[in-house]
């Protein structure tokens, strides 16, 4: 899916993602139902609206004078699936050059521990004497 992180910086905000819970509960709602389940002004959610329909996100449907909102249920799916093929990739084995980085870390660990014991021994001297 082109443009995911587009989709995800949209739906970051806490109001949007009100917006959209308020909307995944009752399916189809006005602005004006919106702003009962939202602590903001008309204007905002106007732009907030606007922003989830130009994105797709939320699908607008003009009926007479009001406007009823929707969950573009196709574009939460791509996106679910989005995230679907992330674990996907997280549960396929470790490549070798991945290892090998991790076992240069851990080189480099066990020297700075071994690095510290030896600064401490040479400190309890220095407080024997």
């Amino acid at each position: 899916m082109v443009g995911t992180s587009e989709y995800f910086a949209v739906m970051g905000d806490p109001t949007r993602m009100q917006i959209l819970h308020a909307l995944s509960d009752a399916k189809l709602l006005r602005a004006k139902d919106i702003l009962e389940h939202v602590a903001i002004s008309q204007p905002t959610l106007s732009h907030h609206m606007r922003v989830l329909v130009e994105k797709k996100i939320v699908k607008a449907n003009r009926i007479g004078r009001e406007c009823f909102y929707s969950i573009e249920s196709k574009t939460i799916s791509e996106l679910i699936e989005e995230l679907k093929s992330l674990q996907a990739v997280k549960e396929k084995p470790v490549r070798a050059e991945f290892s090998e980085v991790s076992d240069v870390k851990k080189k480099k660990n066990k020297g700075k521990k071994e690095d510290k014991e030896k600064r401490d021994k040479k400190k309890k001297k220095k407080e024997k004497k």
